[in-house]
């Protein structure tokens, strides 16, 4: 038994984090149990209280207790890590993304998605994803460029992807016959035969005759990121935080994505709810390419290069809501932050599932 005195504005759940005790009504308890009369307490603590607090063995034996009596504040996942569920992870997902600069918004654009668990080869299991019902700013654009692009990526959906047993994805691909595609791409050409459609055309059909070139543009996307990223693949610690990991986020659009030093913590039971799971991932960039750099295709990260080199001045937060029920992905909740020289550049990226299902 240990003899604590308490700090300005500490709680009896920052207490039990500090100590990874699992529930802070068997914290009081212990105290009351072990202090005269008069230093016994119902509510929460105070600054300068006396708190007795268990030893490192008492804890365990506490935590079992709690866990027996399943009181635990913690929806701590089996050997540290919640595994990926390819079954979970089929359905459709409304996406929103809304772009500042500083507390201004510029644009929101939203659309959904839809993957639907095509079969298991081998050790991969494969998707086919398509992408539709797209609105900047709440409105359905008619406009002829949207049409076009809409026309297009139509002809070119669905595409497969690739996941490995542990939910990272290996490799994009197209469902279709390259000939075909090409070739209706090019009946598109009647539709519009200016010559800026003729070169958007031009271009999607040099994308689709160059599988490294489709695998690398589909798979740069933040939907991408959040659903297959190394997030999934990371075990928590001791406690309620895992060590670090490095991942790229394609944060920047059509720039090369920016490698970022993370960490996730486990949110406790009594700010969540009765239903979800929430782990908060929190990010700092150790990218020290500059932001020119990262629009240049043959932009390489190198930890060993530059090395006394600022890292780009940004910041990544998210939250990832599960059902506690059988840990299918419900939302996520994302904000990116760029800290230029003029103004703060911010996305915020909310992924929603809407499938009802789960």
């Amino acid at each position: 038994m240990i003899i604590y005195y308490t700090q300005l504005g500490q709680s009896l759940s920052d207490l039990c984090n500090e100590i990874q005790l699992e529930n802070p009504e068997y914290l009081r308890d212990y105290h009351n149990q072990n202090c005269s009369l008069s230093e016994r307490f119902k509510g929460d603590i105070a600054q300068g209280m006396k708190i007795y607090i268990p030893s490192s063995q008492e804890i365990r034996e506490i935590n079992k207790k709690i866990r027996d009596n399943s009181q635990s504040f913690y929806d701590f996942p089996a050997n540290g890590k919640f595994p990926f569920d390819f079954k979970l992870w089929e359905g459709t997902y409304q996406i929103t993304q809304t772009t500042y600069s500083d507390n201004t918004v510029l644009a929101k654009y939203e659309n959904k998605v839809r993957l639907n668990l095509e079969g298991i080869k081998g050790e991969y299991y494969h998707f086919l994803f398509s992408a539709f019902d797209f609105r900047k700013n709440e409105d359905i654009s008619d406009s002829k460029v949207n049409t076009l692009a809409k026309m297009c990526i139509e002809v070119i959906y669905p595409i497969r992807y690739i996941i490995d047993t542990e939910g990272k994805l290996i490799d994009i691909v197209l469902t279709r016959k390259t000939e075909d595609i090409v070739s209706e791409l090019d009946s598109i050409k009647n539709f519009f035969p200016d010559q800026y459609s003729s070169d958007y055309i031009e271009k999607m059909k040099g994308i689709i005759e160059n599988p490294e070139i489709i695998s690398r543009k589909f798979k740069n996307t933040l939907f991408n990121s959040f659903m297959f990223s190394a997030f999934f693949r990371t075990k928590l610690g001791s406690w309620r935080s895992s060590d670090i990991y490095y991942d790229f986020y394609p944060w920047i659009f059509d720039a090369q994505p920016i490698r970022f030093e993370f960490q996730n913590i486990l949110s406790s039971k009594d700010i969540v709810d009765d239903e979800r799971v929430k782990i908060q991932q929190k990010g700092i960039s150790i990218d020290n390419r500059n932001l020119e750099g990262l629009h240049f295709t043959d932009s390489k990260f190198d930890e060993k290069t530059d090395t006394e080199k600022k890292p780009i001045d940004c910041e990544h937060f998210a939250e990832y809501f599960f059902n506690r029920e059988n840990l299918s992905l419900y939302k996520v909740d994302t904000r990116f932050q760029y800290f230029g020289n003029e103004n703060i550049k911010r996305e915020d990226f909310l992924l929603e599932r809407i499938t009802d299902s789960y």
